[in-house]
């Protein structure tokens, strides 16, 4: 029988969210007793038990509804037959569940610590929604001391060993490195890396673009993935700053999330074709 301890220990550290269920207080006669405890997944898996029966299908119930609302809940079961909060239980007693949802955090790769990676870092972490990789050759750029309680990778060669860092299925990808020489290598590490992204979004004119897309199919990167890649990256607000590129990134992002893409993708091809 699976401890659900180690079941919390693994989604958690696998990034996957959950409802974690627990019987708070219980009489003797109910079939969950204090303490019983059961995480339940997204797709109406569950690991552990809070006591079988309609019961833990009612918690099952509840727990599905805390994924979209993504909080507590506590609710009393008083199990006599006759009881409107019975379930058609007659074992007796009560019972009281409390619930928790159990999100993560999305990953924010940002390749390029120049002062546009520096102004993303800074708008997308006022969400408090993301942990951060920032990737950078430029030890001056990438640091700590520029990106605090974030993950960073530096030197020379980093861009050509993008399949062996620590980026996570549904990591959303920014590419703002200066020049644009080393983005084929990124291309091509982030298609080795095997996992899959909600967004990759690249800076640069089209003409950038489709020599780093060229460049890219050299080296192994099918036009399948190349097809999915935001570029030139952003919502065409017209921004110039750092911090009005980074929000017109950002932006893109959440209406990709929000389902409004299509609107903004049939805007972005008028205004390239104008």
């Amino acid at each position: 029988m699976i401890n659900v301890y180690e079941k919390i220990a693994e989604l958690i550290k696998s990034g996957t969210e959950f409802v974690f269920v627990v019987v708070v207080n219980a009489e003797e006669s109910t079939s969950g007793k204090k303490g019983f405890k059961m995480v339940v997944l997204k797709d109406g898996s569950f690991y552990g038990t809070v006591g079988g029966g309609t019961l833990e299908k009612d918690a099952l119930s509840i727990a599905k509804e805390l994924f979209k609302t993504k909080g507590t809940y506590y609710k009393k079961y008083v199990l006599k037959e006759g009881d409107p909060l019975s379930l058609g239980m007659v074992c007796g007693g009560e019972a009281e569940l409390y619930f928790e949802y159990v999100g993560t955090k999305r990953q924010l790769v940002i390749f390029g610590a120049g002062h546009l990676g520096k102004a993303i870092y800074e708008v997308a972490k006022v969400s408090n929604d993301y942990d951060f990789l920032v990737v950078d050759e430029r030890v001056d750029f990438a640091n700590v001391e520029n990106f605090p309680n974030t993950t960073v990778f530096n030197g020379e060669g980093i861009y050509k060993r993008v399949s062996e860092l620590p980026i996570c299925d549904g990591a959303e990808v920014i590419i703002v490195t200066p020049g644009g020489e080393n983005d084929p290598y990124i291309l091509k590490g982030l298609y080795d890396k095997g996992v899959s992204y909600t967004y990759i979004g690249m800076i640069g004119s089209l003409n950038r673009r489709n020599k780093c897309f060229e460049k890219a199919m050299e080296l192994g990167v099918p036009k399948e993935f190349l097809d999915k890649i935001f570029a030139p990256v952003g919502l065409a607000i017209g921004s110039e700053t750092p911090f009005e590129i980074a929000i017109a990134i950002l932006g893109e992002i959440i209406a990709l999330k929000k389902g409004y893409i299509d609107k903004v993708l049939t805007e972005r091809s008028a205004h390239e074709r104008a």
